[in-house]
């Protein structure tokens, strides 16, 4: 794959953060929903943010399989490379059942029923722990271990 530009080695680096934004804002706009009368039209929102949100983060997933071989990858950080590709795929996984789950429930049903609203909520929540870790083990890749940013370094002797 070719480099975009200097500043951006891979898409990866691009689209990792728009997935995160999104499915946070879903998961909000559902503790909001469960504040409201008729939470309908916020819980249709969140739908749709889900839907958005879980494509992207199949797409970031997808970029970040397909960058992980060309870049620089310290020893230390191989362990944590791997912990962030189980937690990324159990993340695409879930949000992947939610969101169909979630389309699924407002084909079917009415939805805005308050145990609906409930659930929906609980579920963002622990959705939002498996991408916080996700999340964070890609932060102590770049942070900790340069893992994309750093080039490696040549040591003339």
């Amino acid at each position: 794959m070719t480099q975009l530009a200097d500043w951006a080695p891979n898409p990866h680096a691009l689209i990792v953060h728009l997935p995160i934004g999104l499915l946070v804002t879903a998961i909000v706009a559902d503790l909001v929903a469960m504040l409201r009368r008729d939470p309908s039209a916020i819980v249709t929102v969140s739908t749709g943010l889900y839907l958005v949100g879980t494509v992207t983060l199949v797409t970031a997933y997808l970029t970040g399989r397909s960058a992980a071989p060309e870049v620089y990858t310290p020893g230390m950080a191989q362990s944590v490379v791997v912990r962030h590709w189980d937690w990324a795929l159990w993340c695409v996984w879930y949000f992947g059942l939610v969101t169909t789950s979630r389309v699924g429930l407002r084909l079917a049903t009415d939805m805005p029923r308050r145990i609906i609203t409930v659930g929906l909520a609980v579920a963002g929540l622990i959705g939002l722990i498996v991408l916080a870790n996700t999340a964070e083990l890609g932060a102590r890749l770049v942070y900790e271990h340069g893992v994309g940013v750093a080039a490696p370094v040549s040591v003339d002797r």
